[in-house]
């Protein structure tokens, strides 16, 4: 068993990295000996992990099963060597950490040579994604999401929960007027999110005792929520959004919230999303713990919202 630690952990490299020569320059060894060694682990398995052509490899059913076991290895010896660097408590390394794209533009991004400055011997890997996302093949310790869609078999650790507003334009509302209840949003053109896994037409609302959900409809859908926001700005509709994507919009006035008495009880927290360890690395813990502090409890973005959040409740 032992001598298959090495080729495994070969194999997975070339596996990530998509080529033998990739992998090769990644690990500091030649592109023979790694050819040699994913050869010979395929003969002491008896099974083909790699489908070769002059220009490109894919994986068989075998090679994507222990590409992901391969994964988890690695991460195990990474974990290890992590947690005897790390007896001291010090933050080192590389964190390679996924952010929800429009969030972690607005509102991470932003923060983060706060967080270097704090650890300067981290390297800190960012991916803005706006995919569903396997964290394991996509090598990243953490991932911030807002996803509906959670990878399975993963730890999920809820950070906050997401305000909603229903908004439109002053101009669109001059026009058009502002509805009195849900129900009339059937008289307004309504703008959508539509994503690849997701379409949100379905909008929810709660008074007391009064819930209702109302299927909307109107002339614009779009996979990207910031491009939902500047077509209500521009006046094309109404819509309901995070906060997170408004503190501007309504600080300037250049967006107001509508059917101000009603909750939007749209249900989108912010998770942290990692695999299961017995022992969570000092570098992830201490980036949860930065993000959590720098949102705030609210969401430093709800200010602008406060009084009206405190009338809903």
């Amino acid at each position: 068993m032992l001598e298959l630690l090495e080729p495994i952990a070969i194999f997975t490299h070339v596996a990530r990295a998509g080529s033998f020569s990739a992998a090769a320059r990644k690990l500091g060894i030649s592109k023979s000996k790694v050819s040699t060694q994913v050869a010979d682990l395929e003969h002491k398995l008896g099974v083909q992990l790699i489908q070769r052509t002059t220009r490109s490899l894919s994986l068989t059913e075998a090679g994507q099963l222990l590409y992901t076991q391969g994964e988890e290895l690695l991460r195990d010896a990474e974990q290890a060597v992590a947690s005897v660097h790390n007896l001291n408590d010090a933050t080192r390394g590389v964190l390679k950490v996924g952010i929800s794209q429009s969030f972690g533009t607005m509102h991470i991004i932003p923060a983060l040579p706060e967080f270097m400055a704090t650890h300067p011997e981290l390297e800190l890997q960012v991916s803005l994604l706006d995919h569903k996302v396997d964290v394991v093949s996509e090598g990243l310790d953490l991932l911030l999401t807002m996803s509906e869609q959670l990878p399975l078999g993963m730890v999920a650790r809820p950070l906050m929960k997401c305000q909603f507003l229903l908004v439109a334009s002053p101009e669109y509302v001059a026009k058009h007027g502002q509805p009195d209840r849900p129900e009339q949003l059937v008289d307004h053109n309504c703008l959508v999110y539509q994503g690849e896994w997701h379409e949100h037409s379905v909008w929810q609302f709660k008074k007391g005792d009064d819930y209702c959900e109302i299927g909307v409809s109107g002339n614009f859908r779009v996979d990207n929520a910031p491009a939902l926001k500047s077509a209500a700005v521009s006046g094309l509709g109404v819509v309901y959004l995070a906060s997170y994507l408004l503190e501007g919009e309504i600080a300037k006035g250049t967006l107001v919230p509508l059917l101000e008495d009603w909750q939007l009880t749209h249900h989108l927290p912010l998770q942290a999303v990692y695999p299961r360890r017995k022992h969570l690395a000092p570098k992830v813990s201490a980036f949860i713990d930065f993000i959590k502090g720098h949102i705030g409890a609210p969401p430093y973005w709800d200010a602008p919202c406060a009084e009206l959040y405190a009338k809903r409740k």
